[in-house]
């Protein structure tokens, strides 16, 4: 059995993502886990399935038909999982630009890999603008310690607040 990982891109409608299972499912696929979203009228997502060597071209063929929907398919590679400790961090404060390319240039700089990344933006009632949250799961490597993520995450800007989960 292979793993492909999937992207998946276009105008967002009723029945879209039922298309997309049923077309799976159809071509002998196995939907292993995805993340899907709808932002700004379009559909988004990142899908994950298992399938067998000779279902692959035309589980492809048939997903690449799909009316309106662009998709991208690449085989995983990997061999393994790797064991890590994983960390919830999120980030929160007054929206403004530069918040996201300040906390990952710093995560980067730390040697930390992000397995996953959510932000909004929303109004914050009764204070006038808006308000900027990321939530991050993190992969941080044995040498760096949360306290050293915290202490170096919150001297980017006073206004955001950082909270990290310890997982030790």
């Amino acid at each position: 059995m292979k793993h492909l990982i999937l992207t998946v891109i276009g105008k967002d409608r009723v029945g879209l993502v039922e298309t997309l299972s049923d077309t799976v499912y159809q071509n002998n696929g196995n939907w292993l886990s995805s993340s899907l979203s709808k932002l700004a009228g379009q559909f988004a997502g990142i899908i994950q399935l298992e399938v067998a060597d000779q279902y692959i071209t035309v589980l492809s063929q048939a997903l690449n038909n799909i009316d309106g929907l662009q998709v991208q398919i690449v085989e995983d590679e990997s061999k393994t999982l790797a064991s890590s400790v994983l960390h919830h961090l999120l980030v929160t404060g007054n929206d403004r630009v530069g918040i996201v390319k300040d906390v990952t240039t710093t995560l980067n700089r730390l040697g930390i890999n992000i397995n996953k990344l959510k932000t909004e933006t929303h109004s914050a009632p009764n204070w006038g603008y808006p308000i900027f949250t990321a939530e991050f799961e993190l992969e941080l490597p044995v040498e760096v310690s949360i306290d050293t993520v915290q202490e170096t995450l919150e001297r980017i800007a006073d206004d955001l607040t950082v909270d990290i989960d310890n997982n030790e």
